[in-house]
């Protein structure tokens, strides 16, 4: 039996670029949390870069968005590790959601299932609040 997938880190941002020479160029890294100017907001869009350890050829993914109400937002991104890719040491999920009004403040997150093994899902979590609720 092989070594279980391993979530090493995810990185939200506003736009990724694949570049010359197989490089990506992240746009716009945010922190642990999102600050729009005010609540509803429209978000251009959501980009994603997740790491994972020990996941092989043929492996599934899917990434879904999740509200603070625990509402799935858009559409659900998948996609399946190239089957001639034996073993990685890192493969690198990319992925972008489309234009959305998010309309609450709160704790977000991406759900990761790898496998369809919905039982052992990570998250990863983010907040998204206004700048008028932030104290400073």
């Amino acid at each position: 039996m092989g070594k279980i997938p391993e979530l090493e880190y995810a990185i939200i941002c506003d736009d990724i670029r694949h570049e010359v020479g197989n490089k990506f160029s992240l746009i716009g890294v945010y922190g642990s949390d999102i600050y729009p100017a005010s609540m509803p907001f429209l978000f251009p869009k959501l980009s994603f870069a997740i790491a994972y350890k020990h996941l092989k050829g043929g492996d599934t993914f899917l990434v879904q968005l999740v509200d603070p109400s625990g509402n799935v937002l858009k559409d659900t991104i998948s996609g399946q590790v190239p089957k001639e890719l034996a073993s990685l040491r890192r493969f690198m999920i990319f992925g972008s959601f489309p234009p959305m009004l998010l309309e609450k403040s709160g704790s977000y997150k991406l759900v990761i299932v790898i496998n369809e093994d919905e039982e052992n899902a990570q998250e990863v979590s983010f907040a998204i609040k206004a700048a008028a609720e932030v104290i400073h």
